[in-house]
């Protein structure tokens, strides 16, 4: 669910409950399985390494790995998010910068050691021209011995609407999600209807997600200048298969110079 990686900003309106909907993901393993794929990769994440979080959302994963003393800077696309972000950071005494940006439209100097972007924040950027260019401001922000790791939803899981779920009834906020799949544009459309069970306050919101393959993927990271590109399974570091429904790709840039960054 997590991600703000489109023109529109699909979470303003869940900014305040974010944390809370949020409350079971592990962060920590999270950002240990990340670190383990870095190491692969022969890019260790190490006190010091500057990082960049891509549609960070309220930070939850940026702090993880400033905690362990990575330089971060987290971009998110929803100003009321990154707002969540600051206020987290403030109240660790923490001072990771936090960026309102749209993932298809920033600039930053090529000064980053990595990149992440996670659950499934990629997705949300339905416009593959757009995500094109979010390949390139990435790669433009790496240093050349960088290195980008992200995860997707895959087809597989928007066509098997593995969005359609719902909480517990007894959750802090109740949750009903139902997602209509569009084979023929790769197009899931999730209507998610809430409500907080202290207050009684219900709202609903839609959120839209695409599916990638792995060759439209690669061949736009491959055009990004990203040249080693390897994908797992999720949490796992075998490669993904035809029922995996989240992949995680670990991209290093290859030769030449990064490519101009979107304006």
């Amino acid at each position: 669910m997590r991600s703000r990686a489109a023109q529109e900003d699909q979470f303003a309106r869940l900014a305040h409950h974010y944390d809370a909907l949020m409350a079971s993901v592990p962060y920590g393993l999270w950002a240990e399985y990340v670190s383990n794929l870095a190491a692969l990769a022969g890019r260790p994440i190490a006190p010091g390494s500057k990082l960049l979080d891509l549609a960070t959302g309220t930070g939850s994963v940026a702090l993880e790995f400033a905690q362990r003393g990575c330089e971060v800077t987290g971009i998110d696309l929803s100003a009321p998010m990154i707002r969540k972000a600051r206020q987290k950071a403030r109240s660790l005494g923490l001072s990771a910068p936090f960026i309102c940006r749209d993932l298809a439209d920033f600039q930053l100097p090529p000064e980053f050691d990595h990149a992440v972007c996670l659950y499934d924040s990629l997705n949300y950027i339905t416009d593959p021209a757009r995500l094109k260019r979010a390949f390139a401001n990435i790669r433009h922000a790496l240093k050349d011995d960088g290195v980008l790791i992200f995860d997707v939803n895959t087809v597989h899981a928007l066509e098997a609407e593995l969005f359609t779920q719902e909480s517990r009834p007894d959750a802090e906020i109740v949750y009903r999600w139902k997602s209509r799949y569009d084979r023929g544009a790769r197009i899931s459309m999730i209507r998610m209807d809430f409500e907080v069970t202290a207050t009684g306050e219900t709202f609903s919101v839609t959120h839209r997600q695409r599916g990638y393959t792995d060759a439209e993927l690669r061949s736009y990271m491959l055009r990004a200048g990203f040249g080693e590109i390897t994908s797992y399974d999720a949490y796992r570091v075998i490669a993904p298969g035809p029922q995996s429904d989240r992949a995680f790709y670990v991209a290093k840039p290859g030769g030449g110079a990064a490519p101009t960054p979107a304006t």
